[in-house]
C-alpha cells in the first residue's frame, strides 16, 4: 500500500488509513480473498486499537524530523483538522443520496466521479483525505489518553465521557446515591448546628487533625479528576452538536442490527452526568473536609472518632465503589465508543459507505462495488460479433465440383 502522508505509522494504522482513504482500491487488492469491506473494516480497527499506544507514541516521535507532519498534541486541534479537511473535500459533492427506485448500477454510474475520488484515482485530492483520516484516527486515541494521561476516576457519571450506551442502571443507582450523599451530609451539618460540644481528648484532636489530612487529599484528588473530565464534557456536547448523526433516529432504533449495538446515548444525558458528575464530584469534596472538624471534635470516644472517620470517607467514595466494571468491560465499551465516532464523521462526508462503516450491515448498497465490477466484467467477456466474408466465386467452384463427384463409384471397400 501507498500512502502520500509523510509521517512515521505503524502497520495497523497504515492499514487503517488506507482503508478508509481508498475503501474501493482496497477492495480490489482483497478480491481474490474476498475480504469484504465490512469485515477488513472490523479487523483494521481492531488491530489499531490493541496498538493504539503505540501509534501515538510513533505519531509522536515524527515531532523532531524535519519534513514530517507536525504532532499536534491537543486533540481538540486534530479534530478541527480533521472537520475542516473534510468539509473542504465534500463541499463540491456531487453524491446521489436518494435511493428509493434506484437501481445498483444507475446509483453507481451517477456518483461514479464521486467514488473515484473516494478510491484515490485523482492525486490532487487523495493527500487530503488521507491526511483528514490521519487526523480522525489521530484524534480518536489521543481524547481516549486523557482518561490515562490525567489520571480520571471513573464513576457512576463519566462513564459516558467513553460510551455510546446509555446505563439504565447506572441513571437510578447514579440518583439515589447523589440523594443519599446529600442526605447524609445535610444531617451531619444539621447534628453539627444542634449539639456541638468540641472535645479535650488530645488522642481526638490528632485523629481529627489526621483524618482532615487525609480528606483534604482525597477531596483534591477527586476535584482533580473532575476538573479534568470537564473539558471532556464540553467536547463531546459540542461534538454532538457538530455531528446530530451521532445519535439514532427512531426509525433507525427500530433496525435489528443496530438495536444490537446498544447505540442509545444522546446529549441530554451526558449533559444531566455532567451535573450529577459536579455535585458528587466537585461540591461535596469541598464540604466533607469542613464538616469532618466539626464531627470527630465532637466524637465523646476514640473509637467513636475513628468510626466517623470511615462514615465520611463512604460519603465522598460511595458513587466509585458502587460503579464496578471489569477491565474487559471497559475496553469494549471504549472500543465501541470509538468505532462509532470515527464511522459517523466519516459516513456523514462520505455517506456511500454508511451502511458498510457505520451501520455495518449488509444492505444492497454495501454490494455496490461486487455488483458493479461484475457487469465490468459481464460486459467484457461478451463475444463480439464475427464478421463473415463470402467469396462468391469460391463457393461456385466448391459447387461445381462436388455435383461433378456426385456420381463417382466409389471402390468397395470390403
Amino acid at each position: 500500500m501507498s500512502l502520500c502522508l509523510n509521517c512515521f505509522l505503524i502497520e495497523p494504522a497504515e492499514k487503517f488509513i488506507y482503508l478508509l482513504s481508498k475503501p474501493i482500491t482496497s477492495h480490489k487488492r482483497n478480491e481474490e480473498e474476498y475480504q469484504d469491506l465490512y469485515s477488513k473494516w472490523l479487523e483494521t480497527f481492531t488491530s489499531l486499537y490493541n496498538s493504539r499506544y503505540e501509534f501515538l507514541i510513533m505519531a509522536k516521535a515524527t515531532t523532531n524530523k524535519s519534513g514530517l507532519i507536525k504532532y499536534d498534541n491537543s486533540f481538540k486541534n486534530n479534530y478541527y483538522k480533521a472537520k475542516t479537511n473534510f468539509e473542504k473535500i465534500s463541499s463540491n459533492k456531487d453524491i446521489e443520496t436518494n435511493t428509493t427506485n434506484t437501481t445498483t448500477r444507475e446509483w453507481f454510474s451517477k456518483n461514479q466521479r464521486r467514488l473515484s475520488l473516494i478510491a484515490g484515482f485523482e492525486e490532487d485530492e487523495k493527500t487530503d483525505i488521507e491526511l483528514s483520516i490521519f487526523h480522525l484516527t489521530l484524534f480518536m486515541f489521543q481524547y481516549l489518553h486523557e482518561f490515562e494521561e490525567n489520571s480520571i476516576n471513573m464513576n457512576l457519571w463519566n462513564y459516558c465521557l467513553k460510551s455510546s450506551t446509555f446505563s439504565k442502571s447506572n441513571l437510578v443507582i447514579g440518583l439515589f446515591t447523589l440523594i443519599c450523599q446529600y442526605t447524609l451530609t445535610g444531617a451531619l451539618i444539621f447534628s453539627v448546628i444542634e449539639d456541638f460540644e468540641p472535645t479535650s481528648d488530645h488522642t481526638i484532636m490528632l485523629i481529627t487533625a489526621m483524618s482532615t489530612i487525609i480528606s483534604l487529599l482525597y477531596s483534591y484528588d477527586t476535584i482533580c479528576s473532575f476538573i479534568s473530565s470537564l473539558p471532556l464534557y464540553k467536547f463531546l456536547i459540542n461534538l454532538y452538536d457538530d455531528y446530530p448523526e451521532l445519535i439514532l433516529s427512531k426509525e433507525e432504533q427500530k433496525l435489528i442490527y443496530l438495536n444490537k449495538r446498544k447505540i442509545n446515548m444522546k446529549k441530554p444525558y451526558i449533559i444531566y452526568n455532567l451535573i450529577s458528575d459536579a455535585l458528587s464530584n466537585c461540591l461535596l469534596p469541598i464540604v466533607i473536609p469542613i464538616i469532618n472538624v466539626f464531627i470527630i471534635l465532637n466524637s465523646e470516644s476514640v473509637v467513636d472518632s475513628i468510626l466517623n472517620c470511615m462514615a465520611i470517607f463512604f460519603i465522598t467514595n460511595i458513587d466509585e465503589e458502587l460503579y464496578s466494571v471489569t477491565q474487559y468491560e471497559s475496553d469494549q465499551y471504549s472500543m465501541n465508543f470509538s468505532r462509532w465516532v470515527i464511522s459517523s464523521i466519516y459516513c456523514k462526508h462520505f455517506p456511500e459507505f454508511k451502511d458498510i462503516f457505520k451501520f455495518e450491515c449488509e444492505n444492497w448498497q454495501s454490494n455496490m462495488i461486487n455488483i458493479a465490477q461484475k457487469i465490468k466484467k459481464k460486459s467484457r467477456s461478451k463475444v463480439s460479433p464475427v464478421e463473415v466474408v463470402f467469396d462468391v466465386p469460391s463457393v461456385a467452384l466448391r459447387r461445381q465440383s462436388f455435383e461433378s463427384n456426385k456420381n463417382f463409384n466409389w471402390p468397395n471397400l470390403n
